[in-house]
């Protein structure tokens, strides 16, 4: 990429597209990672970070501040690789911003339950949190700064298996949608892409009905995974249902592109919550269509669209270059498309037998 003039943002590593805001505490660089360049809410976050008060160059005495400044200068801290600083580093200063004022020794697990309710809707990010969180306060324990951890008998939140939506329920809740609603789930479903992609879609990326662009989510070794893929007529049909008010094909109740991830994820809970929809996953669960407590996520949509693909005829190879994704993600992903399809393949060979004969009757 070309050379950054925007202050305070550097690239790490070099050539990667890596990109972070730099700033000092006590003395030394801290980084704080950025959205893609191409992401619609760049200049948002980076404007927050411009603006947003430094971290305190110091913290009270045995205070979990204190205890997170303490961690970033151990040898534990140091011996660990680039990629899991940046990844957890994220969450240290989470820690070290909203609640480095606590006591490290007067933390309890009502508290640490407490900070997990602010990633409802993000388990991953969830999971990332609660982990670093008990090695801080084990690194704690190392210390003397308290005697046992607070977070050991906690767990994160289910993330199980991301299941498709039934078509069912995927036809109620498009009935119940609001228009803005009912088109992100709609480019949820013809595009496979995960949401936060689909936030960041725009007009500018569409080239002759096809859909450009690089995946935001980064592979092995750093690389974004480039997709084209063709905009089936149901999502154009929904797209020209909705006046054009930004750059994305999806925004928020001001016409302004979607900042984060989170208001989509609030607008289908409470979309699977309503009393219409609650009733179609009642009567799914009853046909044991579903089972008792299954939930369904915008990513559920991302299973949907590899199944309905795989069932054209498409290979692995062909499905995951669509849709982003390895050949062992889509025959992962596509297990119930692919035994579904073996059985329509084999239905005239398996009713074209003698049913006796099968089992072993009439002296065979």
């Amino acid at each position: 990429m070309g050379r950054l003039s925007m202050k305070n943002v550097t690239e790490k590593p070099p050539g990667s597209g890596n990109l972070y805001f730099r700033r000092k505490v006590n003395g030394k660089d801290t980084y704080v990672r950025l959205p893609d360049i191409t992401d619609p809410t760049y200049k948002s976050e980076y404007d927050r970070l411009s603006k947003a008060p430094k971290p305190k160059a110091s913290h009270p005495s045995s205070s979990l501040g204190a205890l997170v400044v303490t961690y970033r200068g151990s040898d534990a801290w140091k011996a660990k690789d680039f990629k899991t600083r940046s990844n957890q580093g994220r969450m240290l200063d989470r820690i070290e911003a909203d609640h480095g004022h606590r006591s490290v020794r007067g933390v309890r697990p009502v508290h640490v339950l407490k900070m997990l309710e602010a990633f409802d809707g993000a388990p991953g990010n969830a999971t990332i949190f609660l982990s670093v969180f008990k090695t801080l306060m084990k690194f704690g324990i190392q210390l003397g700064w308290r005697d046992d951890n607070p977070a050991d008998n906690i767990t994160g939140p289910k993330i199980g298996e991301h299941e498709p939506w039934p078509a069912d329920l995927l036809q109620v809740c498009l009935e119940e949608a609001t228009p803005m609603t009912r088109l992100a789930i709609v480019t949820g479903l013809c595009s496979g892409q995960r949401v936060g992609d689909c936030i960041r879609m725009q007009y500018g990326w569409i080239n002759g009905g096809i859909m450009e662009f690089t995946q935001q989510k980064r592979r092995r070794g750093g690389v974004r995974k480039f997709v084209a893929f063709p905009m089936h007529p149901l999502w154009l049909d929904e797209l020209a249902k909705v006046p054009r008010k930004a750059v994305t094909l999806l925004y928020d109740r001001t016409g302004a592109p979607f900042k984060s991830t989170a208001a989509i994820q609030e607008r289908l809970r409470d979309l699977m919550a309503s009393e219409a929809v609650q009733s179609v996953i009642a009567d799914l669960v009853a046909r044991e269509t579903i089972r008792e407590g299954d939930s369904f996520t915008f990513h559920g949509l991302r299973k949907n669209a590899c199944c309905y693909l795989l069932e054209t005829g498409l290979n692995d190879s062909e499905v995951g270059s669509l849709l982003g994704m390895s050949p062992d993600m889509v025959r992962h992903y596509g297990k119930r498309a692919r035994a579904l399809t073996i059985a329509r393949g084999a239905v005239e060979k398996a009713t074209g037998g003698k049913i006796f004969a099968l089992m072993g009757v009439n002296g065979k």
